[in-house]
């Protein structure tokens, strides 16, 4: 059997880019952009599960052979694919030799002053979203014009040059906005439902390994946890403890599948009194055991 290790972090791009081998920098603190065709021959073309401590948009032109796979899950890359990848998610991917489009990274500190909540702003960069969104004929030229745009300007130094690059990737995410929302089918003006339903998932995402109560998240929310189930209910079709439940099994197959750590140590890490605990939670949610997921993956 083969050994597992720990799933690495990669806390910036350059991090990242001296992982896979690309000489490429950002000489921008917490902003990167470049195109995929710029990636050298002797940069690496398959990357084993990783995490990292940036947000990434992949706006792909090209895909090829490539396979992408996120939080245990397979990515279909049909047409003209937008990828989002979020700090937290566990990451892996094999790309074409003749991958096209762009890569766009960039931490929450970089929009700090025009965006002081990322996710509320732009729920599409939650956690719980992982999906890649097919983008139109339309859609894909307009961000691409915006992604060569926002290039340029980070490949010629200028005064203004991150504010510049601020306000270019402000609007390029206010476009991936309407084309997430497009998909969402919800209105621009959320209802009172929507804006609980949106920040309790953001809850979920900071506190599902300290607290799996209900009433933990609806205090948070000065609302009683009967509104909070009915209201979720409502809206996404699973009960508040099911929302809780399914991030904890994401969690729970990352690590199983890509860490060493045995299932007592899981157990422990996501909070379980007993490892019997964890076993009966992840077999009654998943229809089979720890080990045999683990054997299986």
């Amino acid at each position: 059997m083969m050994i597992k290790t720990e799933i690495p972090v990669f806390e910036t791009s350059n991090d990242f880019h001296e992982a896979i081998g690309f000489p490429h920098r950002s000489h921008i603190p917490n902003f990167d952009v470049y195109a995929f065709e710029r990636l050298e021959p002797s940069t690496r073309r398959c990357m084993p599960p990783y995490r990292q401590g940036f947000y990434y948009i992949g706006l792909l032109s090209y895909v090829g052979e490539s396979k992408l796979n996120l939080n245990t899950d397979w990515l279909s890359l049909d047409g003209y694919p937008l990828l989002f990848v979020v700090p937290g998610q566990v990451f892996s991917w094999v790309w074409d030799a003749k991958i096209a489009g762009f890569n766009i990274m960039f931490k929450k500190e970089f929009l700090m002053h025009v965006v002081p909540n990322l996710i509320e702003d732009f729920p599409f960069l939650k956690m719980s979203e992982n999906k890649v969104l097919v983008l139109t004929k339309e859609e894909h030229e307009s961000l691409y014009f915006d992604a060569e745009r926002m290039h340029s300007v980070f490949k010629n130094p200028h005064p203004y040059q991150e504010k510049m690059l601020e306000g270019m990737l402000l609007t390029f995410l206010y476009y991936c906005k309407a084309v997430y929302e497009r998909y969402k089918t919800t209105e621009n003006h959320l209802t009172s439902a929507q804006m609980i339903t949106q920040k309790f998932e953001t809850l979920v995402d900071k506190m599902y390994v300290d607290t799996k109560n209900v009433s933990d998240y609806a205090d948070q929310l000065n609302i009683t946890p009967n509104y909070l189930t009915t209201t979720v209910k409502k809206l996404t079709g699973k009960s508040a403890k099911d929302i809780i439940q399914e991030r904890l099994l994401v969690e729970s197959k990352s690590l199983l599948k890509f860490s060493g750590l045995d299932i007592a140590e899981i157990a422990y890490r996501l909070n379980f009194q007993e490892p019997t605990h964890f076993t009966r939670f992840f077999k009654k949610l998943s229809g089979t055991t720890p080990n045999k997921f683990r054997q299986l993956n």
